[in-house]
């Protein structure tokens, strides 16, 4: 089957050490990856300012629910609306589809920016009513402020690349063979086949753990190991926590060690970012 279309430096900071303490003191906000058949892209979530949102999002996360699942909503072909992609609610069983189970809808916590790049929760008209669904703002959305939880952010240029390219994906109506949610639906190909669609293999969070911190011949070493294996992560060392810039010291290492042979002469803090 076929149609015509419709239309043709965040960072998140994971752990912290001080030389002169004894060991790392671990902080920082959530990462999360998500696979596609576009690209990987991290995003970090704001589980200080939206703690209700991302404890729910974050449940369907472990419970792999989000496996598996794909792009279902795309508005980027529209000018004059919002411009969003949107997800979360539904899976692949086989090459059939299947709703994506879900938990009691959550309290809306209105506050966040719509703006490029950051992830929000969907929900019907009634505010407190999302449960699994989630769109990513293209642009700038500021008529969507105060009505939906913006609980996340895409990381870095690499991951607003992927963001694009979904955006740039045709959109077809689909609501005659699938139902009316599927009026909006982008299709790499014209025709319902498994691969036309935006894919969203899986979920999962980015986890790195230090794993020692420890004086050295040569200086301070960081030994790390992360989850997915082979990671990139930045090393970052500043002097002072208040108003000192980090200094990058190692880029987008994958190793799990690092030693800083040449650190500051008083006091040094560290941490891995994802860059």
């Amino acid at each position: 089957m076929s149609w015509t279309p419709k239309s043709a430096r965040l960072v998140g900071c994971l752990w912290l050490a001080l030389c002169l303490l004894a060991g790392p003191l671990c902080y920082g906000a959530t990462i999360v990856r998500f696979t596609t058949n576009l690209e990987t892209f991290d995003v970090e979530l704001f589980e200080d300012t939206m703690p209700v949102t991302v404890a729910n999002f974050l449940r369907y996360v472990d419970s792999s629910r989000y496996d598996s699942t794909f792009i279902h909503r795309s508005t980027t072909y529209n000018p004059n609306t919002i411009q969003i992609v949107q997800g979360g609610g539904f899976a692949l069983t086989g090459s059939g589809l299947s709703y994506v189970a879900t938990d009691a809808p959550i309290p809306l916590e209105p506050r966040g920016s719509n703006f490029r790049g950051t992830l929000a929760m969907a929900r019907t008209n009634d505010p407190n009513s999302a449960t699994s669904q989630w769109f990513f703002n293209y642009t700038d959305n500021p008529g969507l402020d105060s009505n939906y939880a913006v609980f996340g952010r895409v990381v870095g240029n690499s991951g607003l690349a992927v963001l694009d390219a979904m955006a740039s994906v045709p959109v077809y109506d689909a609501s005659v063979q699938l139902g009316g949610v599927f009026s909006e639906l982008p299709l790499i190909q014209p025709s319902l086949d498994v691969s036309s669609l935006i894919l969203v293999s899986k979920v999962e969070r980015v986890i790195v753990s230090v794993t020692s911190f420890e004086r050295v011949e040569q200086g301070f070493r960081i030994n790390w190991s992360t989850s997915p294996a082979a990671t990139p992560v930045n090393i970052e060392r500043c002097s002072d926590l208040v108003g000192a810039a980090w200094e990058v010291i190692s880029a987008g290492d994958t190793s799990g060690t690092f030693t800083d042979a040449s650190p500051p002469a008083n006091k040094a803090f560290y941490r891995a970012v994802i860059p």
